[in-house]
């Protein structure tokens, strides 16, 4: 297998938990960018670290800033600083988008409460207000906003973490959120395509899955997952992604809008993402893939994944779901819904009986807050 070595601020770790780690170590906590970006420009520079796999926004954009001493395969997997932020700043990536001639919902980009609310009669409530990235304002969610009264209490400008105040010098506009109209019936239309794309803008791997829970319900990560052979979303998101200059590993999330008959792009992760077990299940390991691109193999493109797999996001999954039961209405169902689900196939985020430690880790860290959890699926 490849020689992974990690590298975390906290005590615990639950990818060091894993029997696949060659070695874990200490590093400075990410929230403290200078440090982290001075920590890691110094284990590239003196070859302590060969490869950086991007697993968050962050760390991307981390990477980005250390671009100058990346080797010429580590550059040429990332693909271009410019594309990288087109993607991992919103406003950006929709201005593109525009540009392109990419279907997005009707978005707005105010700088001020006072043109936020000016702006707003020129959407169709609700709207969702959310962050223009996740660097520098953490792990803040979107917000819906069903008329101008809950509309000025969401917008409001996010606090920036001060290790990361040197962001807003390219990006005044990061303390705002963007405003969004919100497609209806989002969740039962909502499509993610994920795949590889090499160094020269081949498409290496590429499958299709639609989302079927999330959590919070309204606004939220996935839950549950099923795979999905459709054409047409995966056509328009290749296009999407080799258009965006796309490399290495991505995701991109789309919405069927019902109401105007055509696919709607809302995010592109140019990264690691959540349910990326599905396609390592479905035959597409995307982390494997991206090793050997990162080490100068030639790799040729994969045939069509296999279907009829499911992925879960275990803990809040069935928390939903029997908090669903126990609320109605339709009891009964959503009970032969769920056990519909228990008897597919799937494939969780963590928990493997192959690799048990991780799962146990991972368990005490959701059920830190279990009110928390419990509540987003109560409230509905």
């Amino acid at each position: 297998g490849v020689p992974v070595e990690i590298y975390s601020s906290s005590r615990v770790s639950v990818t060091g938990c894993s029997r696949y780690i060659r070695g874990a170590h200490a590093c400075p906590p990410m929230t403290d960018a200078r440090v982290f970006i001075d920590w890691l420009r110094a284990r590239l520079v003196t070859g302590a670290i060969d490869l950086v796999v991007p697993t968050s926004d962050l760390m991307l954009f981390y990477l980005t800033c250390v671009y100058d001493v990346l080797s010429p395969a580590m550059q040429a997997m990332l693909g271009p600083p410019g594309a990288i932020a087109d993607v991992l700043f919103k406003d950006r990536f929709y201005q593109r988008c525009v540009a392109l001639d990419f279907t997005t919902p009707r978005t707005l980009l105010p700088t001020s409460r006072d043109e936020a609310l000016d702006l707003a009669s020129s959407l169709t409530w609700p709207i969702v207000a959310k962050p223009r990235s996740h660097i520098a304002v953490g792990l803040a969610r979107g917000q819906l906003a069903r008329n101008i009264d809950e509309l000025a209490a969401v917008f409001v400008p996010f606090e920036i973490r001060p290790d990361c105040a040197f962001v807003l010098g390219d990006h005044p506009a990061l303390r705002w959120p963007m405003l969004q109209e919100y497609v209806p019936r989002a969740l039962g239309n909502l499509f993610s395509v994920s795949g590889i794309i090499a160094p020269n803008g081949s498409v290496v791997a590429v499958s299709g899955a639609r989302k079927i829970r999330q959590w919070p319900p309204a606004l939220g990560v996935g839950t549950l997952f099923e795979s999905s052979s459709e054409a047409r979303p995966i056509d328009i998101a290749l296009r999407i992604a080799t258009g965006l200059q796309q490399r290495g590993i991505f995701e991109i999330e789309l919405i069927y809008d019902e109401a105007n008959a055509r696919y709607t792009v809302i995010d592109v992760n140019p990264r690691a993402f959540g349910q990326i077990a599905l396609d390592i299940a479905r035959g597409n390991d995307l982390p494997w893939l991206w090793y050997r691109l990162a080490c100068g193999e030639t790799v040729p493109s994969r045939s069509a994944p296999a279907d009829n797999m499911n992925w879960m996001h275990a803990i809040p999954y069935h928390v939903g779901a029997l908090i669903g039961i126990a609320r109605g209405p339709g009891r009964r169902a959503a009970l032969g819904s769920y056990r519909d689900v228990l008897r597919e196939q799937h494939v969780d985020i963590v928990n493997t009986i192959r690799d048990p430690l991780p799962s146990l880790a991972f368990a005490a860290r959701m059920f830190r807050h279990p009110v928390g959890l419990v509540r987003a699926f109560w409230k509905g």
